[in-house]
């Protein structure tokens, strides 16, 4: 990226003439932290300017992502400078680091999960030091916390987009998981999934009408089933199959009680002091790029579109399924404040509650699940409790 890199250094220039004006009124963030002893939220703040990275956090600034390029990853490549570069065979792309324009003096790199990794997001992270974030759901960070402790420090959905879903034309008073589990032959969902094995539990699908071997196809076009999928993408799918549109209907799986946090931005827990100085300005500047992304998705879905296009995989995105994504995203509060006003925070009692009701699904699968609270696997601390969606 030579010309890139000639940019960066006019652009350091004139941040560092920025820094020097601004001196005498630097910035304060707000932030919130869990406190170590129990659910309270105290307040804490941290002192800079809040456009330079340079000096706190190491570049680029990598994240590994849970899967290819999709809408639901918007808000760090709402981050990602026009500057970009994309390397097809690692399935990593990287460019300048900017928030709302300005250049933060560091390089993004975003690397695409699925097949471009041999191994889990969390696994990636204790592997590879070099990962600031990797995309770990609250479930799995309780799944693998007694090998791979990791540390959610943002929630950018807060509610899964995980659904189960059917044919609606031929279940029309159907309206919950429950209710269509007794009307069909089958709930195909990939593999031993928890919150499967938590339905079951809960009375709401039966044992003998689970197929853990969903292959990811679109089923419904052949088979009266429900299966399980994504409200940001399944439905829009559907609708525009090439054999003729299926109408879907569907249960979010959060809904039915599965309420884990989704797409956590999440550290290695054993690198949280060295982390602290670029966490402390860097989380905020996330938190807005997520807003800043839902409420003007045109730039984003065009670098996400260019970035599958150069990746040159099977998978495929077009400009429609991402901003059906991004309004279905928005409709059902998968992108949203939750209960309180501060954005990307995790809330209590939810994710205590979730525990409680994850750990012995969790261990019925044969893991080793330490005893554990919220402030064990997530934190508010490096948010700023003002920045809140409209």
């Amino acid at each position: 990226m030579g010309s890139a890199l000639t940019s960066r250094l006019v652009i350091r220039g004139i941040a560092a003439s920025l820094v020097v004006a601004l001196a005498a009124c630097s910035s304060t963030t707000s932030e919130t932290t869990i406190d170590t002893e129990s659910d309270a939220i105290t307040e804490t703040s941290t002192v800079g300017n809040p456009l330079d990275l340079a000096d706190v956090c190491a570049s680029p600034v990598v994240v590994q992502t849970d899967w290819y390029p999709q809408a639901e990853h918007g808000g760090v490549y709402e981050l990602l400078g026009d500057d970009y570069t994309v390397d097809a065979q690692n399935g990593s792309t990287t460019g300048s680091l900017v928030f709302q324009g300005t250049d933060t003096g560091v390089d993004l790199e975003i690397r695409a999960g699925g097949p471009f990794i041999e191994s889990p997001v969390v696994t990636e992270l204790f592997l590879d030091d070099a990962i600031t974030f990797g995309f770990v759901g609250s479930d799995v960070a309780l799944s693998r916390y007694g090998e791979a402790p990791t540390l959610a420090i943002f929630n950018a959905l807060v509610i899964n987009p995980q659904i189960i879903l059917w044919n609606a034309s031929k279940h029309p008073a159907v309206s919950t998981i429950a209710e269509i589990a007794k009307e069909v032959s089958a709930v195909s969902v990939f593999g031993d999934r928890p919150y499967m094995r938590y339905l079951v539990s809960q009375g709401v699908v039966a044992s003998d009408k689970v197929d853990t071997n969903y292959k990811g196809s679109l089923m419904l076009a052949t088979d009266d089933i429900a299966h399980q999928g994504f409200a940001t993408s399944e439905p829009f799918r559907y609708a525009n199959l090439e054999s003729g549109a299926i109408d879907t209907a569907y249960q979010l799986v959060h809904d039915a009680g599965w309420t884990s946090y989704p797409q956590n931005l999440a550290i290695n827990k054993l690198r949280l002091e060295a982390l602290r100085p670029c966490l402390a300005k860097l989380v905020p500047m996330m938190q807005q790029a997520q807003i800043d992304f839902v409420t003007s998705p045109d730039r984003t879905v065009a670098t996400i579109l260019d970035v599958v296009t150069q990746l040159d995989t099977t998978w495929s995105q077009s400009a429609e399924l991402a901003n059906y994504a991004v309004a279905t995203m928005k409709q059902l509060g998968i992108v949203g404040n939750g209960d309180t006003p501060t954005f990307g925070d995790f809330e209590s009692p939810r994710l205590d509650d979730f525990i409680t009701r994850a750990v012995p699904i969790l261990r019925e699968q044969g893991l080793a699940i330490p005893e554990l609270a919220a402030r064990d696997i997530a934190t508010n601390e490096f948010l700023n409790p003002d920045i809140s969606l409209p």
